[in-house]
């Protein structure tokens, strides 16, 4: 069943410029003296910024993020009280967010706060069930909102790779408003969280909040409370931790911390190159290692490709993920363009045409406009600025790039973090006391602590029956562009096949997908197939003839879904898990088991442009011991032992 939702934004009145909940009968904050409430009751009952000196990272989650007041006061603190080269995550939950609109409009009663204000109107996601994450303040905080139910979202948090939250801020609308966000059930959610010295503040003394608390294993502590309230309260957690997972063989506390902080990535492909620039802006020095003479020789190469969501009626875990990276990727891009404005990237949203059938399954998901509208066929050819035959979904959000020199900016703002070696293939990997070593046929080439595989089908080298990937041949047909005068495609228009604006005078159609042929040249019959189902598509779309063409060979997983994370110990996991096909409770197996330091992102398909961001930030984030950017379904739905988990259910 799926965990998705459609969000309900919050519903405001306002009082002057002070936003009100229709709906819990309450004021988000006192416009007087709100922000001197917030800095009292959660940075200085907390004990921030205090905590935060000798710490390299700390994490903030909170229950209710509202107008954003706490996490700007929070972040006003950091910028003048944390060492210049800590982190700081914080995760906050919200049921019913704001509107960017109304975001904006509250925040305007801290003009001091503008500033900060105006970095998070600027990555404040759409009011999209699931999580968001983005960076400020030149990438000392990491701010991860979590869209939905707090129980629900928090319940979906990671604990196995973190250290947990160091700081709870316990908002919300008061108890008495809204009892949901004071329950029992999320108290046990929170405690989860939290290690021996997480401390909780709240403007609440409520007597259900205070028991529910301690019951989860709280030691609370009574303190007067701000202005005109009477008392609030704080804490610590003193209680037991609970380590049984419920899906051990996806657990992932058994990924060793680091310590060198060095990685080497093989395959300089946007799989590769992301990842080792994910790693390299955490202070990682990153060996990559390419086959070839150049980076983006292969998948990575095509002259420009598509970034969009694959939406699902049922918004399956493929759905939600790929509408995750989609705009995950749509937010990084937008950002490295800003500090690289020839970066060929194209927010120019995405046409897609379909049956009225497949549009209607999409629009009862009730998706917010900036993630899909459903356009009739005039207007739909008006987006696309071209004649369509059939309706169409447009994602506004969505775009286009060149995925080649996406690559070279990727290494280029990695800078010393990243070393490029080319002409190198790497054959076999050994382990030793410190890491591994990475070697080709006549010496060792590398060394360091992580290896990550991005080598598409070549990682079932280094474990041929974890890695159930296949070779897919694409071709895509590049056509002349009309002068410019006569161009009028103003977004891609995907159909059967798709084809891009004109980009250096050419537009990119495409692709075939047939994972049985293996020919490396351009088939002529093939050209004809894709130029064929673009005239059916658009068939008053012009160009100047077919100007050649490119094959390549994508790697896809069976499901369809990448492969990303941690490498399985086969052995262990054939040895502890054999079990499973009986349906043994799952209290009853030991946490996974992994070849310490080796991960693989790979398995992307054709729909890489769109994925590699993300994955290679989940990788980054498990190997450098932060809270993950996915909720934990979607984590194991990636989780490269999944196969293996399978067969062994199957009791193969």
């Amino acid at each position: 069943m799926s965990r998705y939702q459609p969000i309900t934004p919050a519903r405001l009145d306002w009082q002057s410029d002070t936003p009100a909940s229709r709906d819990f009968d309450d004021i988000y904050f006192n416009s007087d003296g709100g922000l001197a409430e917030s800095r009292y009751v959660f940075l200085q009952a907390n004990d921030l910024p205090q905590r935060w000196q000798g710490k390299k990272r700390f994490t903030i989650a909170e229950t209710g993020f509202g107008s954003g007041l706490n996490f700007l006061a929070t972040l006003a603190l950091w910028q003048t009280s944390a060492a210049d080269d800590a982190t700081l995550h914080f995760i906050s939950a919200e049921k019913h967010p704001l509107s960017r609109t109304d975001l904006d409009r509250a925040l305007t009663a801290w003009p001091q706060l503008k500033p900060l204000a105006d970095e998070l109107i600027n990555i404040y996601p759409p009011p999209l069930h699931g999580y968001h994450r983005g960076s400020l303040l030149g990438g000392r905080v990491t701010l991860t909102l979590l869209f939905g139910d707090a129980c629900e979202m928090y319940g979906d948090l990671h604990s196995g790779i973190d250290a947990g939250v160091d700081a709870w801020f316990l908002d919300g609308f008061a108890p008495a408003k809204n009892p949901a966000m004071w329950t029992a059930e999320l108290f046990t959610q929170i405690a989860r969280l939290s290690h021996d010295t997480t401390t909780f503040s709240t403007f609440t003394a409520a007597g259900v909040v205070r028991r529910g608390l301690q019951a989860a294993g709280f030691e609370i502590e009574k303190l007067p409370g701000f202005g005109r309230k009477r008392e609030m309260i704080r804490g610590t957690f003193r209680g037991q931790k609970h380590p049984s997972s419920p899906l051990p063989w996806f657990e992932l506390s058994n990924i060793a911390p680091p310590v060198a902080k060095t990685a080497v990535v093989i395959g300089a492909g946007l799989a590769g190159c992301s990842s080792a620039w994910a790693l390299a802006k955490r202070g990682w020095h990153v060996t990559l290692i390419e086959r070839h003479t150049r980076i983006a020789a292969e998948a990575s190469g095509n002259h420009s490709g598509v970034v969009l969501p694959r939406l699902t009626a049922d918004m399956s875990a493929e759905g939600r993920f790929y509408l995750s990276a989609s705009l995950h990727t749509s937010q990084q891009l937008d950002s490295l363009k800003a500090h690289w404005p020839d970066l060929g990237w194209q927010r120019s949203g995405v046409v897609q045409q379909m049956s009225d059938h497949a549009l209607d399954k999409l629009a009862a998901l009730q998706l917010p406009e900036e993630i899909f509208t459903r356009l009739d066929r005039h207007a739909a050819s008006a987006q696309a600025g071209t004649p369509l035959n059939n309706a169409a979904a447009f994602y506004p959000l969505a775009g286009w790039l060149d995925p080649a020199q996406l690559c070279q900016h990727l290494l280029q703002q990695g800078g010393d973090g990243i070393s490029l070696i080319t002409e190198q293939t790497a054959i076999s990997l050994s382990r030793h006391a410190s890491g591994w070593q990475i070697s080709n046929r006549e010496r060792v080439i590398a060394s360091a602590e992580v290896v990550v595989l991005a080598n598409g089908v070549d990682a079932r080298r280094f474990a041929p029956d974890a890695f159930p990937l296949q070779k897919v041949r694409g071709q895509l047909a590049y056509l002349q562009a009309k002068s410019p005068d006569r161009e009028s495609l103003k977004t891609p228009v995907c159909f059967d096949g798709y084809v891009i604006p004109a980009y250096q005078n050419q537009h990119t159609a495409g692709a075939t997908y047939d994972p049985r042929d293996n020919a490396t040249e351009i088939e002529s019959g093939d050209q004809e197939a894709i130029t064929a189902a673009l005239r059916a598509a658009l068939p008053h779309f012009e160009w100047g003839g077919v100007s050649g063409g490119r094959v390549a060979f994508r790697t896809a997983s069976p499901d369809h879904l990448p492969l990303v994370g941690p490498v399985a110990d086969e052995a262990f996991y054939r040895r502890h898990y054999i079990d499973l096909k009986h349906g043994r409770p799952a209290r009853q197996f030991d946490n996974a088991r992994y070849h310490p330091g080796l991960f693989v992102s790979s398995g992307h398909g054709s729909r890489g442009l769109t994925s590699c961001l993300l994955s290679a930030e989940l990788i980054a984030a498990m190997n450098n011991h932060e809270p993950l950017p996915l909720p934990r379904d979607l984590v194991n739905a990636l989780h490269p032992a999944r196969f293996i988990v399978r067969q062994l259910r199957r009791g193969r």
